[in-house]
């Protein structure tokens, strides 16, 4: 459980999913792999949060 000033957890999966994209195109640059795979790494990684925030942990009201 979060404590009430902290991010909710939406605002952490809307901070993730970037990060996540980014990550794995910038391992592609930095790396020996190519821009598809790093992509496609970093959209895996992505959709797990969407995954989480919709399937998983869906939004309620409080």
């Amino acid at each position: 459980m979060l404590p009430p000033d902290a991010p909710s957890r939406s605002d952490l999966h809307l901070l993730f999913i970037p990060l996540a994209l980014a990550g794995g195109v910038a391992t592609a640059v930095l790396s020996s792999l190519s821009l598809v795979v790093g992509a496609a790494v970093g959209s895996l990684l992505a959709s797990l949060a969407v995954v989480d925030g919709l399937a998983i942990h869906p939004p309620t009201r409080e």
